[in-house]
């Protein structure tokens, strides 16, 4: 009779345990860590089950409960999925690496008389592979741009033809992990700051780069990463065109008009977290600590007046610039959607920026 009971009281956690063996099958088939994924889903079942069985069986006044151990577990279970698995697991599929050949396309498409494959050690020790297109009089004055978030050196065509055009040298690089640079994790741009400074030290080397005239475009993530390059080092780049900032931490983010925007923000300060763990390090400071300490540095920050989040950051922003930096706000475009909307006024007011600051 005891074994019988024993194995009543066993049946719940096994067949929570199967349960958890599927949504981790679910999980890891997105993460591309199936059989991991499945293993830790059956010990979590498991656990989750066997803690339920034991709490709601205890004794006669848990008899209610324990006639509804299966909502029991799956509200326990909910709890974590969205305050632990789900943001670890987004955090992962943003931070892992991409790498893929770049092909099909040069600078020379882009305008380029010449070009060069480049390949940039970093102080860590990964390498940037990129082109690097000389000035038109040497020394001269060269452009690192950035791409955004998962991207590569392609999605900087449109200001790379802008350079060009105008006679500046250009750089363009896969950000690490991405494309055909190395790297074992995206890191949200915390440890693409130093590469970008990497990169500026390899142009100054060069006997074609004018050291004082180095430049830096960044797009959506590459703004992020600009940033965070000038707040290690604001000497080295000579001036920041930044479309599409976003936030870095928390405290960047907009006020929340209602709950389901400080739920969202939760969630979000959440996924820096687990990020913080698999990057191995913690973030930078909030971009609203770093933004009033470069006073000397030129700097643009371009925002798009249709994204809500990002026009609102950035307004945010705007409150507390030094007076060398501006804040442009685009009317009708969406992220980084400037030049689609206004091509003619964009190009020459970023390359009158760099212009006027590279004189001074």
């Amino acid at each position: 009779m005891q074994s019988t009971t024993t194995a009543k009281r066993w049946f719940f956690p096994v067949f929570n345990a199967f349960i958890g063996l599927i949504l981790g099958g679910l999980t890891g088939y997105y993460l591309r860590l199936l059989w991991p994924c499945m293993g830790l889903g059956l010990v979590f079942g498991l656990l989750v089950g066997t803690l339920v069985e034991w709490l709601t069986g205890l004794g006669g006044a848990h008899h209610f409960l324990y006639r509804r151990r299966a909502l029991l577990a799956a509200i326990l279970e909910i709890i974590v999925i969205i305050f632990v698995v789900a943001p670890y697991a987004f955090a992962y599929l943003q931070l892992r690496p991409q790498p893929r050949t770049i092909c099909c396309v040069t600078p020379l498409d882009y305008g380029a008389a010449a070009y060069e494959e480049v390949h940039i050690p970093t102080t860590d020790g990964i390498t940037l592979a990129g082109w690097y297109v000389p000035p038109s009089e040497t020394p001269g004055a060269v452009i690192i741009i950035l791409h955004g978030s998962g991207g590569d050196r392609r999605g900087c065509e449109w200001h790379a033809r802008q350079f060009i055009a105008a006679g500046y040298g250009i750089l363009l690089y896969d950000q690490r992990a991405l494309g055909e640079s190395g790297g074992t994790t995206q890191s949200y741009g915390w440890l693409d700051g130093a590469d970008l400074l990497d990169a500026a030290g390899w142009l100054a080397a060069r006997s074609d780069v004018d050291a004082s005239r180095i430049g830096a475009v960044g797009l959506s993530g590459g703004g992020n990463i600009s940033l965070n390059a000038a707040h290690l080092n604001p000497d080295k780049i000579a001036a920041y065109w930044l479309d599409g900032v976003w936030a870095q931490r928390i405290p960047d983010f907009p006020r929340s008009k209602n709950i389901s925007e400080q739920f969202a923000t939760m969630i979000n300060g959440i996924i820096l977290k687990m990020a913080e763990i698999q990057v191995g390090r913690s973030a930078p400071p909030p971009f609203s600590e770093i933004l009033p300490q470069l006073k000397n540095v030129p700097i643009v920050l371009v925002a798009a007046e249709l994204d809500d989040f990002e026009v609102r950051v950035n307004r945010q922003y705007a409150e507390i610039l030094p007076p060398n930096i501006e804040s442009w706000i685009i009317p009708d475009a969406y992220h980084v959607g400037g030049p689609l909307i206004i091509p003619q006024e964009y190009s020459q007011k970023m390359l009158g920026f760099f212009s006027a600051s590279f004189e001074k």
